[in-house]
């Protein structure tokens, strides 16, 4: 129904998302957002908890996720509490999903630059792991499977590109100019993070809000030169 909230002390009664084409009770996935109300119209007058809330007034004609802030109290416990519990347990495991590549990274480093001191063959490793690097953001970019795959593969191909980057410096520099071209990468690496950032707002800007499939391609692209230059090394 129009007008009213959807799960919160707002919504004493039912307020379920209809099909409209048989009135049907709609079925939502675990994996989706509940449904929003098509509209709120509320005011600080109509609770004795809207000390809590962050606005005195909440009309939305048509209400829509870019409206709903659950750090608001409104929204969190008055009115959409379904919604924002869900939104906040997605946050949570998006959280622990995207910590796997540092896992990994800080597990597996040390063993990994182990291997590379007894096997050398840095020039191959770097290319391997920029192919690796490709495959997980192409998968990342057009599969609709489940990302801990690729970010288990994008840790081990950070992995293994640090251990043989960082290690290559006093072998291929003389020795009177190792502390120079450690700061010369660092500074180049930190150029990269602080430019890349603005480029890949700048992608998503374009894409209509959204990271995927585009913003995944610039990195494809990314791991592509990574390959050449290994390639060339």
């Amino acid at each position: 129904y129009p007008n009213q909230c959807t799960v919160g002390y707002l919504q004493l009664g039912m307020n379920s998302a209809l099909d409209a084409s048989n009135g049907h009770v709609c079925l939502i996935a675990p994996s989706q957002a509940p449904v929003l109300p098509s509209s709120v119209n509320h005011t600080s007058r109509d609770s004795d908890q809207s000390s809590e809330w962050e606005e005195t007034i909440y009309s939305y004609p048509s209400l829509t996720s870019t409206n709903v802030d659950c750090g608001d109290s409104f929204w969190m416990d008055a009115c959409t509490s379904d919604y924002c519990q869900k939104q906040n347990a997605a946050t949570e495991h998006a959280g622990k999903v995207m910590s796997i590549p540092y896992l990994i990274s800080a597990m597996s480093s040390p063993p990994l630059g182990h291997l590379v001191d007894r096997i050398g063959r840095r020039a191959q490793i770097a290319i391997f792991s920029s192919s690796l690097l490709f495959v997980v953001h192409l998968t990342l970019a057009l599969a609709a499977s489940s990302p801990i795959g690729p970010m288990i593969g994008q840790g081990i191909a950070y992995s293994l590109y640090a251990a043989v980057l960082w290690p290559s410096v006093p072998l291929t520099v003389p020795k009177q100019y190792t502390g120079t071209a450690f700061g010369v990468i660092t500074s180049i690496q930190n150029i990269g993070l602080a430019l890349f950032p603005l480029v890949i707002a700048g992608i998503y800007n374009a894409s209509g809000g959204r990271y995927i499939p585009h913003v995944e391609f610039f990195f494809m692209a990314c791991a592509a030169a990574g390959g050449g230059v290994g390639f060339f090394m």
